[in-house]
């Protein structure tokens, strides 16, 4: 192999390894942003139950912290019958319920911190027996969010302004590393095709 084809040789190696490595810049960042999600509850949102449960047990994609993990089951009224602390075990979080519940619409209001440390929540609704489900105005839904954040300490609002940062940010820095990777490719490909060029003249020259 001639001095000019090593050099074409080394030409095509960078350019394929720096691809790699944006690619790979690429494909992590997705993952990196994505917070758990909840996969499934019992009872199930909007379920009829024929008698009260004797728990409630949340099923999420992936690990969640012990730390911040809530639930409440609320009435109407807005009691919670909710029995004692919720208990975290990887990716589930169960609380018992106490005994006594009536014929009636429920709200399953929990909220947990998520593997990458952000506060996730929601509203589950389930009816016991014949009653009627239990319906809530836009108000008083936003009111249930709130109550959900106070339980577990956590401003929602400032939550989700650092999450909205950090996405900024990283998308910032990504944009920045693919750039200087770009650059990059093209600085080495047209310094070692002149070094090759060069060398091709040299050899005809000779």
């Amino acid at each position: 192999m001639n001095e000019r084809s090593t050099l074409l040789f080394r030409v095509r190696t960078v350019a394929a390894g720096m691809a790699v490595a944006a690619v790979a810049l690429l494909a992590t960042a997705s993952p990196a942003s994505a917070h758990d999600e909840l996969l499934s509850s019992t009872p199930s949102s909007g379920e009829r139950l024929l008698a009260a449960p004797s728990e409630v047990t949340l099923t999420f994609s992936a690990d969640v912290l012990d730390m911040g993990a809530a639930i409440v089951v609320a009435d109407a009224d807005g009691q919670d019958w909710a029995a004692g602390e919720s208990a975290v075990v990887e990716g589930s979080v169960t609380v018992e319920v106490q005994p006594g519940m009536a014929d009636a619409g429920y709200e399953v209001r929990w909220r947990v911190v998520s593997s990458d440390g952000h506060p996730i929540s929601g509203i589950i609704p389930f009816t016991v027996g014949d009653g009627e489900p239990l319906v809530r105005d836009a108000a008083a839904e936003s009111s249930s969010e709130s109550d959900a954040a106070g339980t577990t300490g956590v401003d929602t609002t400032a939550s989700q302004t650092t999450s909205q940062g950090q996405g900024a940010f990283r998308v910032a820095l990504i944009g920045g590393a693919g750039a200087a990777i770009a650059l990059g490719v093209l600085a080495v490909f047209l310094l070692l095709r002149r070094r090759a060029t060069a060398a091709g003249t040299d050899d005809s020259a000779s």
